[in-house]
């Protein structure tokens, strides 16, 4: 039996996903979105959204969750403006079940940039980079070491509010380098996540936008590509 927490984790959910991209992709190589129409350029951009919409009393009627006559796609921030109806955009807080993303890929791959454009208001982004800067003097991407154990304790606190889903945010996105296999998987049981996000940039881009941050960079982001591990 499923129910809505578990039921996009499912191997059902996944096997269903996989055999609706392969169907309905273009012969462009893309998936068009049904909102704006615009292609979906990358997977992890890609939503597929059910039109009428689970319940814990539907999700188990396959006419509906499994149905893909009831799925359209979407760009993840097209799906985000469908659903702000559930959040605060309306006037009012109605309870919707919290969802949380690992975003993680190389330096440079364009992480924060993508959470940004997707994220709403009463969303929680949790960013190494961006706790450095707020608790300091410093310019982003400078990281004393004298400071370093409070960016871990604020972290360490994001992520317990996170996991035990406190509060009245709706999404968290929770960025990462996650290089290793092991690493993403010790996270995502730790803050109970709902999705991984794979920003798949190439090497060359990553490096391509490093621009004044310096050689250390370079070096950072060959170090992620050697260590990486699908």
């Amino acid at each position: 039996m499923f129910t809505l927490d578990n039921f996009y984790k499912s191997k059902q959910w996944e096997k269903f996903r996989e055999v609706y991209i392969s169907d309905h992709t273009n012969d462009d190589g893309y998936i068009y979105c049904a909102m704006c129409g615009k292609p979906i350029l990358k997977k992890y951009d890609l939503i597929l959204d059910h039109i009428t919409e689970l319940t814990e009393d539907n999700v188990n009627d396959y006419s509906i969750s499994l149905n893909p006559d009831n799925i359209r796609p979407l760009h993840f921030i097209c799906h985000n403006k469908r659903h702000e109806r559930f959040g605060f955009g309306t006037g009012g807080y109605v309870r919707k079940p919290k969802r949380v993303y690992i975003v993680y890929g190389a330096p440079c791959s364009g992480k924060s940039t993508w959470v940004k454009s997707v994220a709403n208001d009463n969303d929680l982004i949790v960013d190494i980079d961006s706790i450095y800067q707020m608790i300091s003097n410093n310019e982003r991407y400078i990281k004393p070491d004298g400071i370093k154990s409070v960016v871990f304790d604020v972290r360490d606190c994001l992520y317990n509010t996170i996991k035990y889903r406190s509060g009245r945010w709706q999404n968290a996105y929770i960025i990462t380098g996650g290089a290793r296999l092991g690493d993403r998987e010790r996270l995502k049981q730790r803050v109970s996540a709902d999705e991984l996000i794979f920003i798949d940039t190439d090497k060359e881009t990553c490096i391509s936008r490093v621009g004044e941050r310096g050689n250390d960079w370079i070096n950072y982001i060959n170090d992620w590509f050697e260590s990486y591990q699908e």
